[in-house]
C-alpha cells in the first residue's frame, strides 16, 4: 500500500512539475533577428537586416574573417559570364554594395576586364555556358562584349599564350573582389550598423518556439523574432540535426596555386591582366579552369575547377589548409598552356572548401513549418562570394517578411534537384 502511495505522490509531483513548466512564460526577445554564421552571406545577412533599423545579433563559431571555410582568399573574380540570368540580376545587386565599400584608403574591388577561353577540348564552366549562350545574354543585357581570335588575344593581353583553336571573349565588366580586404570592410560595416557580433561562439541548436526563435550556444541561449541560419560547409548536417531537413550537398577541398612571373610582375598585375575562365578540360573534372592576375600573393592564381575531394563530417573537422598534389599538376598543365612567361611550378597552393548542391543553385529558403521564420542559405560555392551582398539582402527580407530584390524560384528547398 505505502509503495502505491508513494508511486502516486510521484506521479502527482510529476504532474505539478509539468504544469508549471507550462505556465512558464517564453523566454523574452532580445534581437530582431539572429544571424548563424559570419562568412560572406552571413554578415550581408545581418547588414541587410540592420539596414532596416532591426537590431541583429551575429554568431560565429570562429573568428572574423578565418581560413577554415570559404569566405577568405586575396582575390576572387566576379563576372557576367553566367547562362542564368538571375545570376546577371544578383551580381549587379552585389557590386552595387560592394562598391560602397570602397574608399581613398581601401580598395575592395578593381575592374580588370574578364576573358572567357573556350578551347572546344570537351570541357564546360558550371552555370557559364557555351560562347552563343553568352554572347546571346550580352546582347540582351547590353553588355559590352567583343570576340577575339587567339591571334587577337595575344595582341590585346600578351600575358596570354593560348593553344590553337582557341576563340575568347573579352567582356569589360568582370574584375577581382580583393576577398580578405572585403570581408573586413564588411564587418566593418556590420559594427558600425550596430550589430552584435560574437565571434567565438559555438551554436549547438536552434528551435522555434510560436514567436520567437531560441539559439542555444554551449553556455547560455539568446532569442530573436527571427534567425537566418548561414553555416557554409556544415549546410547538410545541421539542417538535418536542427530541422530534420534533408538538404543534399557535397563539401570538398579545392586547390589554388599560386605562379610567379618569370619577367616583371607589373605585366601580369591586376591593373594590366584580366581575370580569366576556361572549358579547358583539366583532367580530374569537366568544369574548367579559373584564375586571377597578382592581387596581393606576388603570383597569378590559377585553380581548377570543383575538382576536389569529397569531405566528411570528420575530414571536414580536421581541414586544414593544404593543397592536393593532383590538383596542383593540373594547374600546372594549365599554365603550361597558355602562359609561357609563368614559372613552371607554383610557389604556393593552399585549398578552400565548396559546399555545392546537386544542381549547382544555393539554398536560399524558409524552413517549412509553423512559427517565427527560420531561413536557410548556402550551398554556392565557387561562385558565391561575389554574390554575398545579394544573398544577404534577400535572406534579411525573407526573415523580415519583406519582399526579396529578385525572385527565389530557383534557390527554393523543394526544387526537384534537392528533392530527387
Amino acid at each position: 500500500m505505502h509503495v502505491f502511495l508513494r508511486l502516486g505522490a510521484a506521479a502527482a509531483a510529476l504532474a505539478a512539475l509539468a504544469a508549471q513548466r507550462l505556465r512558464k512564460p517564453p523566454p523574452e526577445i532580445q534581437y530582431d533577428v539572429i544571424v548563424v554564421g559570419g562568412g560572406v552571406m552571413g554578415v550581408w545577412s545581418a547588414i541587410a537586416a540592420a539596414r532596416q533599423n532591426k537590431t541583429v545579433c551575429l554568431v560565429e563559431k570562429y573568428t572574423e574573417g578565418h581560413a577554415r571555410g570559404s569566405s577568405h582568399g586575396d582575390g576572387r573574380i566576379y563576372r557576367f559570364a553566367y547562362a542564368d540570368e538571375i545570376y546577371v540580376d544578383m551580381m549587379y545587386l552585389s557590386l552595387s554594395y560592394w562598391g560602397e565599400l570602397n574608399n581613398a584608403t581601401t580598395k575592395v574591388l578593381a575592374h580588370t576586364g574578364g576573358v572567357s577561353l573556350y578551347s572546344g577540348q570537351g570541357g564546360n564552366y558550371d552555370s557559364h555556358g557555351g560562347l552563343d549562350d553568352l554572347i546571346k545574354i550580352y546582347k540582351k543585357r547590353g553588355l559590352a562584349h567583343e570576340k577575339l581570335s587567339r591571334k587577337k588575344l595575344k595582341e590585346r593581353f600578351p600575358q596570354f599564350s593560348a593553344p590553337r583553336n582557341t576563340t575568347a571573349l573579352y567582356q569589360p565588366d568582370f574584375g577581382v573582389l580583393f576577398a580578405d580586404v572585403a570581408m573586413a570592410r564588411a564587418y566593418d560595416l556590420a559594427r558600425k550598423l550596430k550589430v552584435d557580433v560574437r565571434e567565438g561562439s559555438d551554436v549547438v541548436g536552434v528551435r522555434r518556439m510560436n514567436d520567437r526563435v531560441v539559439v542555444r550556444l554551449k553556455k547560455e541561449e539568446i532569442v530573436g523574432r527571427s534567425c537566418i541560419v548561414a553555416p557554409g560547409a556544415w549546410l547538410t548536417s545541421i539542417a538535418k540535426k536542427w530541422f530534420g531537413l534533408h538538404v543534399p550537398t557535397i563539401v570538398t577541398r579545392e586547390t589554388v596555386s599560386y605562379f610567379k612571373p618569370k619577367g616583371s610582375k607589373a605585366v601580369y598585375g591586376y591593373k594590366r591582366m584580366p581575370v580569366f575562365i576556361s572549358d579547358l578540360h583539366n583532367g580530374l573534372g569537366e568544369l574548367g579552369y579559373y584564375g586571377i592576375p597578382v592581387v596581393e600573393t606576388p603570383g597569378v592564381k590559377v585553380a581548377a575547377h570543383h575538382v576536389g575531394a569529397v569531405l566528411d563530417d570528420k575530414a571536414l573537422r580536421t581541414h586544414n589548409g593544404t593543397g592536393d598534389p593532383a590538383i596542383i599538376e593540373a594547374n600546372e598543365r594549365f599554365v603550361a598552356s597558355f602562359f609561357p612567361g609563368l614559372e613552371a611550378t607554383p610557389f604556393h597552393s593552399e585549398s578552400c572548401l565548396y559546399t555545392t548542391t546537386p544542381d549547382y543553385h544555393y539554398v536560399l529558403d524558409a524552413v517549412p513549418g509553423a512559427g517565427a521564420p527560420v531561413i536557410l542559405a548556402g550551398g554556392g560555392s565557387g561562385h558565391a562570394f561575389k554574390m554575398g551582398p545579394a544573398i544577404g539582402d534577400a535572406a534579411a527580407a525573407l526573415a523580415l517578411g519583406l519582399k526579396p530584390p529578385f525572385s527565389l524560384e530557383t534557390f527554393r528547398l523543394d526544387r526537384p534537384a534537392l528533392r530527387a
